[in-house]
């Protein structure tokens, strides 16, 4: 079957029951006709228009750029036609992803779309939210600032990061949705890093903080974590398990340490929330705490770790009992080690 590289729009008419229910079925065949009109207006006449069941649409374009210009000029003409129309208001969110997807006729199957309906049913109505894969191939397309929203963690499949093109509709209810999940968090960077980067100069520190990089991404992605942020020499990610994220500390603190860098690492567990895609809470906080307090070579945990990890073939060394600062109360710190040899980690 022929693969293609396409950048695929899914849009969903919200409340689309909602409006069968309450308003019956000739208005909803009316505000449906509607619907239909405004968005093959926008689109013209070339053929972008792959698929279209009940209240979605399913679009794809050859390129990005192509897919944001028209899936805005699609929610702008809607915009309008609520505020000309109120009585008849079509409430439409939008997904964007881009992939190489599997044609099958005139339909196209892959990972993309899916994730581009997930976005969709992310967004508020009016609001255009993009993959990282979109907004990087963006970044030079001249569609004006695109709004980072962070990581969305839904309750199934892997984290995403969302970039928002088209804010929601001003009369939408503007409300935050605030999500919570338990979850380990690793936090890592590089021990002496303005001494060393000012005894190697800029092309060799440039260099080494690429092998480093590379090194943490490989580590984050056999031992299951996602990567969350990362500024300067420093790493931010989150694990399911505990004993994951002390795994991936261990083996990625080694192979760094062939390569001549130094690392330290915390490592705490607690309930985080997400407000617009933003990961935060004050698990988070403790975490880069509890990583401000180790020296070079260093893997610290706190009580919370501690407790979880009884049993599971690890060591303890208490560090004694430390303020963190900006966290409420004092913390017991603690530096973890392995009780029994571990598989080598690959240089």
């Amino acid at each position: 079957m022929p693969r293609s590289l396409r950048t695929h729009v899914i849009m969903d008419l919200r409340g689309y029951g909602r409006i069968l229910l309450n308003g019956g079925e000739a208005h909803a065949a009316v505000l449906m006709r509607a619907y239909e009109r405004v968005v093959r207006r926008a689109l013209g006449t070339k053929t972008f228009e792959v698929d279209h069941i009940a209240d979605t649409f399913h679009l794809a374009f050859p390129t990005p750029a192509l897919a944001v210009r028209t899936t805005t000029a699609i929610a702008d003409a809607l915009q309008r036609h609520n505020k000309t129309h109120p009585n008849l208001e079509i409430p439409v969110s939008f997904g964007i992803d881009t992939g190489t997807g599997v044609g099958r006729g005139t339909k196209f199957v892959g990972s993309a779309p899916v994730l581009a309906s997930r976005l969709c049913h992310r967004a508020r109505p009016g609001q255009i939210l993009v993959s990282e894969s979109v907004f990087a191939l963006l970044r030079t397309a001249g569609l004006g600032q695109m709004r980072d929203l962070g990581v969305w963690r839904p309750k199934e499949g892997q984290a995403v990061h969302l970039y928002e093109v088209r804010a929601p509709d001003p009369n939408t209810d503007g409300s935050t949705e605030v999500e919570r999940f338990l979850t380990a968090l690793l936090f890592e960077d590089i021990v002496g890093s303005t001494t060393m980067s000012a005894k190697l100069g800029d092309q060799r520190w440039g260099q080494l903080i690429e092998q480093h990089h590379a090194v943490i991404r490989d580590e984050l992605n056999r031992h299951h974590g996602m990567e969350i942020d990362t500024a300067g020499d420093g790493f931010y990610a989150t694990f399911d398990a505990p004993s994951r994220a002390v795994d991936c500390a261990f083996a990625l603190r080694d192979r760094l340490r062939r390569i001549g860098i130094d690392v330290r690492a915390g490592i705490h567990a607690g309930e985080c929330e997400v407000v617009a895609g933003k990961v935060g809470g004050i698990a988070v906080s403790i975490g880069a705490r509890v990583m401000s307090e180790g020296g070079a070579g260093d893997v610290l945990v706190s009580q919370t770790v501690r407790d979880l990890l009884v049993g599971g073939g690890y060591t303890f060394t208490e560090r004694g009992r430390s303020v963190l600062k900006g966290v409420p109360g004092e913390w017991t710190i603690y530096r973890v080690g392995a009780a029994r040899a571990r598989s080598e980690p690959p240089a």
